[in-house]
C-alpha cells in the first residue's frame, strides 16, 4: 500500500510542476489564431515542457517563494509557446546548411 501512495505522491508532484507552465501555454494558445490542431498541440507541449525544466533551473539557482516560481514558470510557458515556430524554422535552416558547411570544410570553398 505504501508503494501505491508513493507513486500517487510522485504523480501529484509532477502534475503540480507542470500546471503553471501548461496554463501559461494555454493562455498564449487562446490568443493565437489560424493554427492547426497539430501546431496548437506541439506549441502547447513545448511550452509546458520548457517551463517544467525552467522550474528546475530556477529552483536550483534561486531561493524564491513557490508562488514567485509559479509566476515565472507561467511566463516561461507563454514565451516558449510563442518561440516554438521561430525555433523550429531556425533548426530547419541550420540542418539544411549542414551539408554545405561539411562540403566547404572538406573541399575548401563553395561550389
Amino acid at each position: 500500500m505504501s508503494k501505491v501512495l508513493t507513486i500517487i505522491d510522485t504523480l501529484l508532484a509532477l502534475l503540480a510542476g507542470l500546471v503553471p507552465g501548461a496554463m501559461g501555454a494555454a493562455v498564449s494558445l487562446a490568443y493565437e489564431k489560424g493554427l492547426s490542431w497539430t501546431e496548437k498541440f506541439t506549441q502547447f507541449a513545448v511550452g509546458t515542457v520548457v517551463s517544467y525544466f525552467a522550474r528546475g533551473a530556477i529552483v536550483g539557482l534561486f531561493d524564491l517563494h513557490t508562488f514567485v516560481v509559479d509566476g515565472i514558470v507561467f511566463t516561461a510557458g507563454m514565451i516558449a509557446f510563442r518561440a516554438t515556430p521561430r525555433f523550429g524554422s531556425a533548426v530547419a535552416d541550420a540542418l539544411v546548411s549542414i551539408p554545405a558547411a561539411i562540403r566547404d570544410r572538406i573541399f575548401g570553398g563553395g561550389k
